[in-house]
């Protein structure tokens, strides 16, 4: 049986919730005590943060400074006893992001543990962000222990992305915040602040990711067919493992539109994306252009 590792990285609100729950539907795979371990992803912002006037404000330190002012209060592991899993890990956190090969022992460790295991991995979606020396990492510190990498990389039409993004942000507001929301204004906005942009241009991800894996260990999907019925047989071959048939009739975390995004805004954030709308065009052809609806908008 092949020992392989699910690396997802990829993209918000391309449907990685969904797919890390149809996956985790089976006794062959682990995918152990998180859904999103953000373990890569912290330590690459670290690593940016140091030249920073105010190291203390990088995503690292934060969720570090949270654990020990928690200790400090004197509520660290107070949960434990209930099984709360934000408590119960939180040692293992703290050593993944201290020393990688934790991670990888930890994942190890998963799949020896239970022979009916054939896979386990990590899908967070901040891992889309990465260098091409992290990937090359986290491939290296894989296949010393034996596993064969799959990563996914799961796209959505840009401008579909960065709105549906606005939704979820909506949704979990309060009452009166969300009559002050302007979705549009937001998406505008952070359409132009470069972390929430880059979440956005694919084909940054894609250089990176193949300049450090095969493309062949890398699996191209799209949330606008993700839930079709064929999806489920691309993927099956894809990891070559067993898998129970997917359960298409619930979208985890969707936010319904409940208006149409101005054509005029449309457009704006299409050009804005457009680098990107013509990569993924030249790369997988009619089909995604029919996917997109941004492309109309070219």
């Amino acid at each position: 049986m092949t020992k392989t590792f699910i690396l997802g990285v990829g993209a918000q609100k391309g449907g990685t919730t969904w797919l890390h729950r149809q996956l985790n539907n089976n006794k062959n795979i682990d995918l152990g005590f998180r859904k999103e371990y953000h373990i890569f992803d912290a330590i690459e912002d670290f690593e940016r943060d140091k030249t920073s006037k105010n190291p203390k404000n990088g995503f690292r330190e934060k969720r570090i400074n949270k654990i020990l002012n928690s200790h400090k209060c004197g509520t660290l592991g107070r949960n434990l006893a209930k099984g709360h899993k934000k408590s119960r890990y939180t040692s293992l956190e703290l050593a993944f992001i201290d020393n990688v090969d934790n991670y990888f022992d930890y994942f190890d460790y998963l799949y020896l543990k239970n022979p009916e295991v054939g896979a386990v991995g990590d899908i967070t979606p901040n891992y889309a962000l990465l260098q091409t020396k992290t990937y090359q990492l986290i491939r290296h510190g894989l296949e010393k222990r034996g596993f064969d990498v799959k990563v996914f990389f799961l796209m959505r039409d840009p401008v579909e992305r960065a709105w549906s993004l606005a939704r979820m942000k909506q949704r979990k507001m309060s009452d009166e915040k969300k009559e002050q929301f302007d979705e549009f204004k937001y998406i505008e906005k952070t359409t132009n602040n470069g972390f929430s942009s880059y979440k956005s241009q694919y084909d940054k991800t894609i250089k990176q990711l193949e300049e450090a894996f095969n493309p062949v260990q890398i699996h191209y999907g799209f949330y606008e067919n993700l839930f079709e019925a064929d999806n489920y047989h691309r993927i099956k071959n894809f990891l070559d493992i067993p898998l129970k048939p997917f359960d298409s009739s619930q979208v985890f975390n969707a936010s319904p539109k409940n208006s149409s995004l101005p054509a005029e805004l449309n457009h704006k954030l299409v050009q804005h994306f457009k680098s990107t709308y013509e990569f993924i065009a030249n790369r997988h052809g009619d089909d995604v252009v029919k996917l997109w609806q941004g492309y109309q908008y070219l």
